[in-house]
């Protein structure tokens, strides 16, 4: 059997079958089959998530739907940014740093709060980025829970 894209619907479903239909395309033995992690630009197949792992993926995925079906619990909060910074312990920013040179979407939230006036620990950007320092292993849960209190 082998493994194909199917992108009708401009969606990405993947499929083993022995019989292919018109249109689908095979997938190369270094592509994932998480169809998640794919989208479809003018007909093609691309990889939304490039140079991460499935496990990531999933992970980003996760924490994105979490931040977007997360209603906030509690009126807006509004910091300074050296207050949330004073909320890590230097092991962990030192970690978060660290990963930065590495981790594009480390990279990323620290070029935000960099950029940030304020930070708002009930915005769910703030709360995502939070749960993708936890699922890159740098924070815990709890730990994010207590830098957002």
């Amino acid at each position: 059997m082998s493994v194909y894209f199917d992108i009708r619907n401009d969606a990405v479903a993947v499929i083993e079958t022995d019989a292919p239909e018109t249109g689908w395309i095979k997938l190369t033995t270094k592509q994932s089959r998480l169809a998640a992690r794919y989208r479809v630009e003018a007909g093609k197949v691309v990889d939304a998530y490039p140079g991460k792992t499935d496990e990531e993926v999933l992970a980003a995925i996760e924490a994105t739907q979490v931040a977007l079906t997360t209603p906030p619990a509690v009126p807006t909060r509004v910091i300074t940014k050296l207050a949330f910074m004073n909320r890590f312990t230097m092991e962990e920013l030192a970690a978060i740093y660290t990963a930065a040179k590495t981790e594009v979407m480390v990279e990323v939230f620290m070029d935000k709060l960099k950029l940030a006036e304020h930070v708002d620990v009930t915005d769910p950007q703030t709360i995502a980025g939070l749960q993708a320092l936890a699922a890159s292993g740098l924070l815990t849960e709890a730990r994010v829970q207590e830098v957002l209190q």
